[in-house]
């Protein structure tokens, strides 16, 4: 009696292993797929809201980008910047494993004389990352998300018109080697502008050195957005209401005194122009909205006056 108890279990544990199988086959013969342990690692990082952003190249280049505004005001591109600057960055971090996890937050890579801190708690209190303390860590709930910030401070001396990055690494403590990478960028300063003006004489020959009596002076100011804009998801720097003022009487310009307006000013991005009008010395350009890797050109004509001796 027992052996046949005995038997009959094993069948009935065969039947249950059977329909369990029974799912998987295929035209090719069955496959029993591999479950995860339960306490495997995995994690994300990447901008506010988008933490399985995409780079250029994938989920470990993601990137948010965002300016200085201070230590740029009339710093010529090839300059440098003027004073030190504070930013700070707002990244969620996502728990993908199978449980509950502990977060490693670090930055492995981070430009000369940059301060990289850490707040776990809305900015109430931030943490250093040095030599001697280079992590800190955050408990994450299973399938959980939160958001971290992260405050860069960059001194002066930089480069204008540059992206400097620090990779920010999470790392989970149930499986070390699942990690995750996203760039915080900062720029010191992210609109270009180039002005050039080209002389047409008075037999309408273009490019003329001298701008004689009569002849047309076109001048165009090309303004360009020199932020990153490659991949998915991820957070980008827009200019809005952009503001260019060509005055002819603010020095180094004298084309005030010594020009006459042309109407027919135009701007290739629809900006609003003011100015645009007989006798006006002095244009503004407003630019409502300038996206990442985005550019404009600002033109407007003048006609050299007739100089009485």
């Amino acid at each position: 009696m027992k052996s046949f108890e005995r038997i009959s279990r094993s069948l009935s544990l065969l039947s249950l292993c059977f329909a369990m199988i029974l799912p998987s086959l295929t035209a090719n013969g069955a496959v029993i797929a591999d479950e995860p342990p339960l306490n495997i690692g995995d994690v994300l990082i990447g901008p506010c809201g988008v933490p399985g952003a995409m780079g250029p190249t994938g989920v470990n280049d993601d990137f948010t980008n965002r300016s200085v505004n201070t230590g740029i005001a009339n710093v010529p591109p090839g300059g440098v910047t003027t004073a030190a600057a504070t930013v700070v960055f707002m990244n969620t971090v996502q728990n993908t494993g199978a449980g509950d996890d502990v977060l490693v937050i670090s930055a492995p890579t981070s430009p000369a004389g940059f301060m990289v801190e850490i707040s776990i708690d809305n900015g109430d209190h931030y943490f250093r990352l040095a030599p001697a303390n280079p992590s800190v860590t955050m408990a994450i709930g299973y399938r959980a998300a939160a958001i971290m910030l992260v405050r860069i401070t960059a001194p002066a001396g930089l480069e204008i018109l540059t992206g400097f990055d620090t990779v920010i690494r999470v790392t989970s403590t149930a499986t070390p080697t699942a990690t995750n990478d996203t760039i915080d960028r900062l720029y010191t300063g992210f609109i270009r502008l180039d002005k050039s003006a080209t002389v047409v004489n008075a037999t309408g020959t273009n490019g003329s050195a001298i701008a004689t009596p009569g002849a047309e002076v076109e001048f165009a100011i090309t303004y360009s957005n020199v932020s990153s804009a490659s991949g998915v998801g991820n957070s980008l720097l827009t200019a809005h209401n952009l503001v260019i003022t060509e005055n002819g009487n603010a020095a180094p310009n004298n084309w005030g005194l010594t020009t006459e307006h042309i109407v027919g000013a135009s701007d290739t991005q629809g900006g609003h122009i003011i100015g645009d009008r007989d006798g006006s010395t002095s244009l503004t350009d407003i630019v409502s909205t300038l996206e990442a890797g985005q550019t404009g050109v600002f033109k407007f004509k003048r006609k050299v006056k007739n100089v009485t001796r």
